[in-house]
């Protein structure tokens, strides 16, 4: 980072996004809320050399720390219930079907789709936040596509 102007700027202009997305990968608002503090934190020491987006370093600053958090041995994960409360507090007839699939999914293709549906990364830009190949992104998509598709069968239509 240059100054804490950027800094300033980044985190307005990507804080939300970076929330959202540390609180689905988390399963917890407040540890998500940290996880973002330590990644502007972390993106203020590191050299930002503008060989991606801005967006796209602060989600794989963002994705590390989540994974880090996870790791911990004193981390216990919350039933996904708890986290559904705090999502989907704008409706209570909200049909919270699809979120709850999605976050049943295992953390590599729940990874996928919370990046290139709900953050809107091409698959080129995943690969490169998650340090793997297209090809493996592609793969994560479609599979994860598929064990949606078998869970919200009954969700979409009436197979009669």
């Amino acid at each position: 980072m240059q100054s804490e102007h950027d800094l300033t700027r980044m985190m307005q202009a990507y804080g939300t996004q970076l929330l959202r997305l540390c609180t689905l990968y988390l399963k917890d608002r407040a540890l998500a809320e940290d996880a973002v503090q330590e990644t502007f934190v972390r993106a203020w020491r590191a050299d930002f050399r503008g060989e991606c987006s801005e967006k796209t370093f602060l989600t794989r600053i963002a994705i590390n720390v989540c994974k880090n958090y996870l790791r911990t041995p004193w981390h216990t994960r919350r039933a996904a219930a708890a986290l559904l409360d705090q999502l989907t507090t704008h409706s209570p007839e909200a049909d919270d079907t699809l979120l709850r699939a999605v976050l049943s999914l295992s953390q590599a293709h729940r990874a996928v789709i919370l990046l290139y549906y709900y953050q809107g990364f091409s698959v080129a830009e995943i690969a490169d936040i998650l340090s793997v190949p297209s090809s493996t992104v592609s793969t994560r998509l479609f599979r994860a596509r598929e064990k949606l598709r078998l869970m919200l069968k009954e969700w979409y239509y009436d197979e009669t």
